[in-house]
């Protein structure tokens, strides 16, 4: 397998998981527009918004790498760029696996359902923010496959944005869940296992 095979490959994992999980991109918008409607949630409407412009940018650069269009400044080995792809896989199918354990409780946006409860069960067993995992390693794969030097500094954004959410969403469904307090002694971390 070469690597602009890995390059394409790396991208239509991207495709379907923009139109699988995402709904094309209307679910996120969507999640957005209910976030910006709330006053308190200025900070997790910033933070949507930045992930959402940071992910279009390094998609955006990924296909113009793969068609040659866009040089890269960093080696380009093929085994980088597997482990890469890998890990843009196993970001993509955790992101589906975690879903499926919020089941109806799931959203872009840092608010509660009707009848919302903690889910701590499968990868909310060990860190309480699972979702957010897979979608950095899903981040850092594509990184790592279209090592552009915007692209990487854009990871680290998304990076940082992805605690920032998640720090904000504990502290909401602190105040607002019942049980979460329980939940967070718990589960005492909240992205990456035993190390926060």
């Amino acid at each position: 397998m070469t690597v602009t095979m890995l390059r394409w490959l790396t991208l239509l994992g991207i495709l379907f998981w923009f139109v699988a999980y995402w709904q094309g991109g209307r679910k996120v918008v969507s999640d957005i527009q209910k976030s910006a409607g709330v006053e308190d949630s200025r900070l997790d409407t910033y933070l949507m918004v930045s992930i959402v412009l940071s992910s279009v940018v390094v998609m955006g650069t990924g296909v113009l790498v793969t068609l040659g269009l866009v040089p890269l400044e960093l080696p380009r080995r093929w085994v980088v760029v597997a482990g890469g792809w890998l890990l843009s896989v196993i970001g993509i199918v955790g992101m589906f696996y975690c879903r499926h354990y919020l089941g109806r409780f799931w959203t872009a946006e840092t608010t509660l359902m009707d009848g919302h409860q903690v889910v701590d069960t499968g990868p909310y067993g060990v860190v309480r923010h699972p979702i957010y995992s897979f979608a950095i390693v899903m981040y850092v794969g594509v990184g790592i496959v279209f090592p552009v030097w915007w692209n990487l500094l854009l990871v680290l954004g998304i990076v940082g944005a992805y605690a920032l959410k998640a720090q904000e969403e504990d502290g909401f469904l602190e105040e607002e869940l019942e049980g979460y307090r329980e939940y967070k002694e718990r589960v005492q971390y909240r992205i990456i296992p035993w190390v926060w």
